[in-house]
């Protein structure tokens, strides 16, 4: 049976994984995970109270010219109620008369469980990927937990700098290639949890259920999560992130030391703000794409024999569409090029 490992348990992952099982049924899938946790940048954390907010991801933009496989999968998820419009105003968005915006009821990670669960494929959690290097026609991968694993095609849905860090890897780039990937840029950003074990009436007597704030050097963004969805009868959670600015600027700092920065500039905009019961910081190194490759292509064939592709957004756009088309871009360069 011909064994296949994708690497990254995101979005572009689990679109992947569900498309290949789809035409390819006799295939072997295994998803290696370096987290604990499914999700990627589209990830939702639960609270010690039982409430949940989105930390990566906020909503879903659909726009309007869309190919046959971008619609297939918002159909899917409209049926299954994992995505509705997204409630409330948001102040400062730049709103496309060709665009419709919703959020994920669920939370976004629900999304790619979702697509996970129809690909029915194993994932191994805390394998996270530091060397590859062909042998006897087949791909080897090494991972941090020092164990090792062969296989037959291995796809990359990992950022691209992540790619690049692995051991091994450059002796499957031609240089021109490399240079492009090299030029592919992201942005860092923290995000800033904040968790109620009440309710209040404060955040319902906003106008605004999220919000881009602009000429700040700290913050960037802030959400009421649970508004954001339309679940008035959660306890409140709000998500703040930051700058690009101040999080290329900080990427390298502690979690503690930008922690007082950001609670001082919300302290600024929201005054008179509850203190939360419980908060949580997290550091996106690679929030999203500002750069991807040249000409989007979707995805890049490494290797021909053994195959080895290297996907995502990177390649492609930092939105659920542009991940939708590196999914489908992959498994169209596989199914075409490597299957008899």
């Amino acid at each position: 049976m011909h064994r296949i490992c994708i690497v990254g348990a995101g979005i572009t992952g689990a679109l992947t994984a569900m498309m290949l099982k789809e035409k390819l049924q006799q295939i072997s899938i295994i998803i290696f995970e370096k987290s604990k946790g499914t999700g990627g940048r589209m990830c939702t954390k639960r609270s010690p109270f039982g409430s949940s907010l989105d930390i990566g991801a906020q909503f879903i933009t659909k726009t309007s010219d869309i190919n046959h496989t971008q619609k297939r999968c918002y159909s899917e998820l409209f049926q299954t109620g994992l995505l509705k419009p997204l409630q409330g105003t948001v102040e400062g968005l730049d709103v496309s008369s060709y665009s419709e915006n919703y959020a994920c009821s669920c939370g976004s990670g629900s999304i790619v469980k979702h697509f996970l669960q129809l690909a029915g494929c194993e994932i191994l959690f805390d394998h996270k990927v530091t060397r590859i290097n062909s042998s006897h026609n087949k791909l080897k991968l090494l991972c941090d937990n020092n164990s090792s694993h062969e296989f037959d095609t291995v796809i990359l849905t990992i950022p691209v700098p992540q790619v690049l860090q692995l051991d091994g890897i450059t002796s499957f780039i031609q240089n021109g290639e490399l240079g492009k990937l090299k030029a592919v840029e992201y942005c860092s950003r923290f995000a800033l949890s904040l968790f109620y074990k009440y309710n209040t009436n404060f955040f319902d007597n906003l106008s605004w259920t999220a919000k881009y704030i602009s000429e700040n050097p700290v913050l960037r963004f802030v959400s009421i999560d649970n508004l954001k969805r339309g679940k008035q009868h959660e306890l409140p959670s709000v998500l703040i992130h930051t700058t690009k600015e101040f999080g290329k600027k900080n990427v390298d700092a502690s979690l503690t030391s930008v922690l007082p920065v950001i609670l001082e500039s919300l302290e600024n905009i929201l005054p008179d703000m509850p203190k939360p019961s419980d908060m949580k910081v997290h550091k996106w190194r690679y929030s999203q794409v500002e750069k991807s490759y040249s000409g989007n292509p979707g995805c890049l064939v490494l290797s021909t024999f053994p195959v080895l592709i290297c996907g995502g957004d990177g390649l492609s756009f930092s939105t659920f569409e542009g991940c939708i088309l590196s999914a489908e871009s992959i498994v169209k360069n596989f199914t075409e090029n490597f299957v008899t």
